[in-house]
C-alpha cells in the first residue's frame, strides 16, 4: 500500500505557561542543542515526507519565520482558539487548497525529542494496515500526537476546538494503532522543563 501522506506541525500557541514561569520570547524559538526547538520538528518532518510539510503559526509568527527554516507557513488567525482550532483551521486551509493527501501526520513543535526511527514505524504501521486506521503515539498511558490521521478523519479534525488538541478523538477511536513513543511525553511547557532536558 502507498498514501500521500502531509504533515501539520503545530506551533501557533503563545507559549503562556513558558513566559510566566521565566521563558523569555517566543517559546518556539528557545534554543535545544544549538537550534530553536522548533526547527527540531521542523527538520524531522522534512526527513520523513520532504516537500510536504506544512507549519501552522499563529501568535508571533512573524518573528518566528525569520529565525527558521521552513516550507509552507499556515497562518492561523485565531489561534487563541488552542490547539484543536489551529488543528481544524490547518486541515481546512489544505482541503481547500491544491493539496491531495490521503492521510496527515500531526506533530506538535514543542516535542523535540521524538526520534526518526519511532515516527518511521508510525509510517511502516499506517501504510501496513489494509484499512488504513489512525496510527498515534502512546506515550504516559494515553493515545497521543505524533499522529496519522486518514482522510476519512479529516472531517472530525475540522470540528476540533479548545486546547485539548486530538486527544478526544483519537480516545475516541477503537480501531486505532498505537506505536510506542515515551520520548513524546517530553515536552517544553515551562523553564523547568527546558532545564531538565539541558542538565
Amino acid at each position: 500500500m502507498s498514501a500521500n501522506i502531509g504533515v501539520i506541525v503545530l506551533a501557533a500557541g503563545a507559549g503562556s505557561r513558558f513566559k510566566q514561569s521565566g521563558g523569555v520570547g517566543p517559546k518556539q524559538l528557545t534554543p535545544i542543542n544549538g537550534k530553536p526547538m522548533l526547527q527540531h520538528s521542523i527538520d524531522l518532518a522534512n526527513r520523513l515526507l520532504p516537500g510536504a510539510v506544512h507549519l501552522v503559526l499563529g501568535c508571533d509568527w512573524e518573528s518566528i519565520v525569520g529565525q527558521i527554516v521552513h516550507d509552507e507557513i499556515i497562518v492561523n488567525p485565531d489561534w487563541q482558539r488552542g490547539l484543536g482550532g489551529s488543528i481544524a483551521y490547518a486541515v481546512q486551509q489544505l482541503q481547500a487548497g491544491p493539496f491531495c493527501y490521503d492521510a496527515l501526520l500531526v506533530m506538535l513543535g514543542d516535542q523535540p525529542y521524538v526520534r526518526q526511527p519511532a515516527l518511521t514505524q508510525m509510517i511502516d504501521g499506517y501504510l501496513a494496515a489494509s484499512d488504513s486506521p489512525c496510527c498515534c503515539g502512546d506515550y504516559a498511558g494515553h493515545a497521543g500526537v505524533p499522529a496519522i490521521f486518514p482522510a476519512a478523519l479529516f472531517s472530525r479534525l475540522m470540528s476540533l476546538h479548545g486546547d485539548a488538541g486530538a486527544k478526544s478523538l483519537l480516545a475516541s477511536l477503537d480501531n486505532k494503532i498505537m506505536i510506542p513513543i515515551p520520548e513524546a511525553a517530553i515536552d517544553i511547557d515551562v523553564v523547568d522543563d527546558l532545564k531538565r532536558l539541558v542538565n
